[in-house]
């Protein structure tokens, strides 16, 4: 089975991170409830300012309206002309709130912290997607790497049947050692099918996560065996800026001020209502009206009296959510804090680990080369042979499973402490 030809241009992390920004629906998703609430928020602040209606009428009867003429109190049989039988009116009527108990301001108030909330959750939600594409990328590479210890294996299962078969050919060792040469080699080839697999479904995942099918026109770069310097943060360093910096704190700090504003919106309704209309009207008998122009002024107050307890049920309800987003405040608190701990602590692990697999292989290779030259010289057995390729091939699975979870473990500490928010925040995005 060949592997996939991966031909020009080269998908580094950075330029993943970049595709996904521009391609991934979350993010566009969480762009449109922020547009949602700005909207929101242009709505409230409108309520503030004055409104201006037109509007034009017309009244048609079967004959124009009459009045009867009366004099000293009795009707003279006369009448008189009181209307047209077509009346046309139009009106401008320009309206303004002076006064309303604190409503309207506590309203805008709270639709611009929701604002603030959802471009928090917008951040948020930016900085999920770039730390999934960096697992899913270093998954690939790492899925790769195992690929490029598989193949090895082969090679070597593949060199070792050789001599086997050769030795069986000139007599000095029996056909089942070259049997089991054999099985080794198969099976051998049977990891690499599975790692070359692994290859496919890691890279689907990357595609998921950017969101845009990765065709042969993206290459990769070689997947690392060896790690740059990793510096563990201080853990009470680490803990107060994620307290700081993690967009889901912020959203609830807005969300639960937002709250805290609606529910003096809401009692603001209890308070009396100022509005200043002014209105100016035609009427007659044809369209445009150019006749009976008058004017009106009207100054109206309104105090709500009793309502039932709508008002208060509305401050109760706004309160209680402040509350609650209170109580899943400190909740994501503790949750922060414990996401970092384990973040580092794994990154910490996979730098240990790191260590040793880099000794292991060392050993292993050393092992695996002295078990076969003593097996070429007959002083050592078949069986050496195959335990030291095993133990190599574990030993070069471990490095890669090591360096790469060290690379997962150090995009998962800068995303619980809320850093990544692009290209040049993740921290991990220059390398391979």
């Amino acid at each position: 089975m060949g592997r996939r030809v991966w031909a020009s241009e080269e998908l580094t992390l950075e330029r993943a991170i970049e595709l996904a920004a521009s391609n991934n629906g979350q993010i566009t998703a969480a762009g449109e409830r922020v547009a949602q609430a700005e909207a929101a928020a242009r709505g409230a602040a409108s309520r503030l300012g004055p409104r201006l209606d037109a509007t034009v009428g017309v009244v048609r009867y079967d004959e124009a309206p009459v009045s009867a003429v009366f004099r000293n109190g009795l009707p003279t049989g006369d009448y008189v002309v009181s209307g047209f039988k077509e009346t046309w009116q139009a009106a401008l009527k320009l309206s303004q709130i002076l006064y309303s108990g604190g409503t309207l301001q506590s309203g805008l108030s709270a639709a611009r912290l929701e604002v603030d909330a959802y471009r928090a959750e917008e951040r948020r939600t930016v900085q999920t997607v770039f730390n999934g594409v960096s697992r899913a990328y270093f998954s690939l590479q790492q899925a790769r790497a195992a690929l490029e210890v598989a193949e090895e294996a082969v090679n070597l299962a593949e060199e070792h049947r050789k001599d086997a078969d050769s030795l069986y050919r000139n007599g000095l060792v029996a056909k089942n050692e070259l049997l089991r040469a054999q099985v080794s080699l198969s099976d051998a080839e049977l990891n690499r099918i599975r790692a070359a697999n692994a290859v496919e479904v890691a890279r689907k995942a990357l595609e998921r996560a950017i969101g845009l099918a990765l065709g042969a026109e993206w290459s990769l770069p070689a997947p690392q065996m060896e790690l740059p310097s990793f510096t563990l943060p201080a853990v009470a360093e680490a803990e107060s800026e994620a307290l700081v910096e993690r967009a889901e704190l912020k959203a609830l700090a807005a969300a639960r001020a937002a709250a805290e504003m609606t529910a003096r919106a809401a009692a603001g309704q209890a308070r009396p209502q100022l509005v200043l209309e002014a209105q100016a009207s035609d009427v007659g008998d044809s369209f445009y009206p150019n006749q009976h122009d008058s004017w009106q002024v009207t100054l109206a107050a309104q105090w709500r009296l009793y309502d039932s307890g709508e008002i208060k049920a509305d401050v109760d309800r706004a309160r209680g959510v402040a509350k609650e987003v209170l109580a899943r405040t400190e909740d994501m608190e503790r949750q922060v804090l414990l996401e970092v701990a384990t973040a580092r602590l794994d990154l910490d692990s996979a730098l240990q680990r790191y260590r040793v697999a880099v000794d292991q292989v060392a050993l292993a290779e050393e092992d695996h080369r002295m078990a076969l030259r003593r097996y070429k010289a007959q002083v050592g057995t078949n069986l050496d042979v195959l335990d030291a390729q095993v133990a190599l091939t574990n030993a070069r699975t471990q490095l890669v499973q090591a360096v790469y979870d060290a690379f997962k473990a150090d995009a998962d500490l800068t995303f619980s402490i809320g850093r990544n928010d692009g290209p040049d925040g993740t921290g991990e995005a220059s390398r391979p």
